[in-house]
């Protein structure tokens, strides 16, 4: 997982020097340019592009993530019944984000949590946070119990993303029974990704578009893999790979299906 973060943050250093930010929408298509993170009367935000002349508005609804130069990936949530961009901290079965409560869409003052699957959570204020907290992550009894009995209080949010995500991988790794040797064991994956996932890698072995192929395939490797395990795939590796392969239209069509299948 370190290796890969270190992939996306060597992307992110390599467009810093041309000073472009990027934005990638649902359809796969990239906008590079300078972003602005706006927000309409109503409160809904929206990105403007801008290249030189050229500028592009572009809906929170058809944004899929944006890399920006001066703070990292941005993506579009639904916090409670509000729309915002969300600053991502760090991604884990319990993920951080960072968001702006204000006109400014990009101030990133607010904190919410996200667990993989389920709806992002504003983290509470010191007003109801012992109660929200432990109910939130009551699936983890040992950090709940620590946040019921004020041995976790709101400034050890670091140390309790940390724990709570520690207590779920025990978890998930003691359901894992490893397969009898002369077990079958049933594919994770519908034979349509898998062969997906071979068009992909014959693709990209020959495509003459994309510049560091050798990154690229690696990522594809590690992507393809957590396929097959039936793991999640992390949104730091699709959207490194997705920068890795933006040259080639194929691919990146050929991606987003594997994904989104």
């Amino acid at each position: 997982m370190k290796r890969y973060l270190s992939i996306f943050t060597l992307l992110l250093l390599s467009f810093s020097v041309v000073g472009q930010d990027i934005l990638t929408k649902h359809t796969g298509e990239t906008l590079t340019g300078d972003v602005q993170l706006l927000s309409n009367s109503d409160g809904m935000p929206y990105a403007v592009v801008k290249n030189g002349k050229d500028k592009e508005t572009i809906k929170l609804f058809d944004i899929q993530n944006i890399s920006m130069e001066e703070f990292g990936l941005i993506k579009p949530m639904k916090i409670g019944e509000q729309y915002h961009f969300g600053l991502l901290v760090s991604e884990d079965y319990l993920s951080v984000y960072k968001y702006s409560n204000s006109n400014r869409m990009d101030d990133f003052g607010m904190v919410a949590l996200q667990k993989f699957g389920a709806p992002a959570f504003a983290l509470p204020g010191i007003m109801g946070f012992r109660k929200l907290m432990a109910d939130y992550l009551s699936d983890c009894k040992e950090v709940s119990d620590k946040i019921e009995e004020k041995e976790f209080t709101r400034k050890d949010i670091d140390q309790i993303v940390a724990d709570y995500n520690g207590c779920i991988a025990l978890k998930n790794s003691i359901k894992e029974q490893p397969a009898s040797y002369y077990q079958s064991v049933a594919p994770k994956i519908a034979a349509s990704k898998q062969s997906m996932l071979e068009d992909f890698e014959t693709l990209l072995k020959y495509s003459e578009k994309v510049e560091n192929k050798e990154s690229a395939t690696e990522m594809f490797s590690d992507l393809s893999s957590k396929l097959k395990k039936g793991e999640k795939v992390p949104d730091y590796l699709i959207n490194a790979l997705k920068g890795a392969i933006k040259n080639d239209n194929k691919l990146v069509e050929l991606l987003n299906k594997i994904i989104e299948e």
